[in-house]
């Protein structure tokens, strides 16, 4: 029996160490695009902090995707070369790019690694990519096919770079699979300074280059994209009320700066309509169990921490409900430090954050063994004793 309840226990701490301890916020795509008269076509907002998918509207669409192809190319690179490496410019690296952004680089200029980046992530310069990749990889098509194993080991299925540059032809993405590449890139903290940086001056050839746009109230940093076929796209990254997102837009109106701004009301949409809430306290008596075997009939399970998230700022907190899932006895086979439940906060059926919960009491159970024995023991006395008064008494008669 003991080894059964042993075994149970165990189960429910494994059940309870695998439940969620958040769930981050979610936005209605056609309600919020139609509130914020959005004119992107596709988009991608993502949780960083807690890993959940915000809001999406046609994410897995193919579309083309322009130079935010230019986050793909950054990132071979980066996980390819050194920042010191120096790139010595040839014809084949500053050709094809007519009506394109350029740099300006000029065939026999030495030029480092880092400063092409500069160059490839602030104007989104098509020479600057076509230099890092056939300096990489020998040739542009070599380097796209270095690009597409980088996106099978993602595990993307809807995409296919032609190109380091994001012309139109054959090269293609959706707003998730642009999320997801951009989720690793930003890893690098070299990538993350570069798409976080607004101007740079490029000490091997002494010219400055800056962003495709102005700063924004909420977004850190960002890349823009623009084809005719494309529209205009976006990847950019914010941090609102202490959470850190993701986000990619594509398809926007080419003749406005919708995606930019679509990106912008998005961040300072969240910011106005949610803030951080603490919603479970520390401290707080969350359970009352009872105990078997013990003349300690009950033990309180108090919450070891504090629960707090980005939720509505309309909150009503008198009415969420709490709700403890867990053990409902306590017995000598729980150990002293054991997780026996959780503490669930849920507001409307939603479940809004949940606390562990500890057995922290001391228990003194009843020795059963022991009080047969001083039961026995004290039979045992009792009959000597009765028998040694009788003998007293006969010896007297």
């Amino acid at each position: 029996m003991h080894k059964t309840l042993s075994v149970l226990l165990a189960i429910l701490c494994i059940i309870f160490s695998f439940c969620a301890p958040a769930q981050a916020i979610t936005l209605d795509a056609n309600q919020t695009i139609q509130e914020l008269q959005l004119g992107s076509q596709a988009y991608y907002l993502f949780d960083i902090t807690n890993n959940e998918v915000v809001m999406t509207k046609d994410a897995d669409k193919i579309m083309k995707v322009a130079s935010l192809t230019k986050i793909m190319t950054a990132l071979v690179v980066l996980e390819n070369r050194q920042l010191d490496e120096v790139v010595t410019i040839t014809r084949p690296m500053v050709s094809n790019l007519y009506d394109y952004v350029v740099a300006g680089l000029r065939v026999g200029q030495k030029v480092s690694v880092e400063d092409l980046l500069y160059a490839l992530l602030l104007p989104s310069a098509g020479d600057a990519a076509q230099a890092l990749a056939i300096s990489t990889s020998g040739s542009i098509a070599a380097f796209a096919d270095k690009m597409n194993e980088r996106a099978t080991q993602l595990g993307l299925k809807n995409t296919h770079f032609s190109n380091p540059t994001g012309m139109d032809n054959d090269n293609y993405s959706t707003s998730h699979d642009i999320a997801i590449i951009l989720q690793e890139a930003i890893k690098n903290p070299t990538f993350k300074k570069i798409f976080e940086t607004y101007e740079w001056n490029m000490k091997s050839i002494n010219k400055k280059v800056e962003k495709t746009y102005q700063p924004r109230d909420h977004i850190h940093g960002g890349k823009t994209g623009y084809t005719g076929q494309a529209g205009r796209c976006f990847a950019s990254t914010a941090t609102v009320e202490g959470i850190d997102y993701l986000m990619v837009n594509l398809g926007a109106n080419s003749k406005t700066n919708n995606h930019i701004n679509d990106a912008e009301k998005i961040y300072a949409y969240i910011e106005s309509h949610f803030e951080q809430q603490t919603v479970i306290d520390e401290g707080k008596i969350a359970q009352t169990l009872q105990v078997k075997d013990s003349f300690q009939e009950t033990t309180d399970l108090y919450t070891e921490e504090s629960f707090s998230d980005l939720l509505p700022a309309d909150l009503e907190h008198d009415k969420i409900e709490y709700v403890y899932e867990g053990m409902t006895i306590i017995t000598r086979d729980v150990p002293l430090g054991a997780k026996v439940g959780q503490y669930i906060a849920k507001y409307n059926g939603e479940e809004l954050g949940r606390v562990d919960l500890y057995l922290r009491d001391e228990i003194n159970f009843l020795n059963y063994p022991l009080i047969a024995a001083c039961i026995i023991g004290g039979a045992i006395i009792a009959v000597g004793i009765a028998c040694g008064i009788r003998a007293l008494i006969r010896r007297h008669r």
